[in-house]
């Protein structure tokens, strides 16, 4: 039983891994100029998240997020990372905003469905270029979708708008 464990400590350990360094190479290739990162983590207070969750109709994968913090020339950006469960499997993914709290880029980190890996795609994340914590992240209306990604479609969309709302938190912090 305890080697299940430690096995499963460091199989974790190297996925978690994995995840952070494919995330600071996206933030670096986004930018791929001069720019300072600093790792964070943010814990959401429990009244925040229901609240935040209430909005969403989206519950958070965890009572924490990563973030990292962006300085580049002189301007702070924030890059957000969450899972969010697609049809059955979680979706890790990053959005980066820009110093007025605009979504300026947004990726995939890890799909784990069978189906439905269009949503990676770099044409339909455009989409959520500009917008912010009020903007209108409604699927069908705002948001496009894609035929055989439904739920992860929904998912995604969600989570955008549950980070679009955390942010000011994060930049209180």
């Amino acid at each position: 039983m305890k080697i299940i464990i430690i096995i499963l400590t460091l199989c974790s350990s190297l996925i978690s891994s994995e995840i952070k360094e494919k995330t600071i190479n996206v933030i670096k290739n986004y930018y791929n100029s001069d720019i300072n990162i600093s790792e964070h983590t943010f814990k959401i207070p429990e009244k925040l998240k229901n609240k935040i969750q209430t909005q969403v109709q989206q519950k958070f994968f965890r009572n924490q997020i990563y973030y990292w913090k962006i300085d580049i020339n002189g301007k702070i950006h924030y890059a957000l990372m969450d899972n969010t469960i697609g049809k059955t499997m979680p979706i890790t993914f990053l959005i980066i905003f820009n110093e007025n709290q605009e979504v300026i880029h947004s990726s995939i980190i890890k799909y784990r469905e069978a189906y439905g890996g269009e949503i990676s795609g770099r044409n339909w994340l455009s989409q959520f270029t500009g917008m912010k914590k009020d903007s209108l992240y409604i699927y069908g209306n705002e948001i496009s979708g894609i035929s055989g990604a439904t739920l992860s479609v929904k998912s995604f969309t969600k989570g955008i708008s549950k980070l679009s709302l955390l942010l000011p938190y994060v930049i209180e912090k």
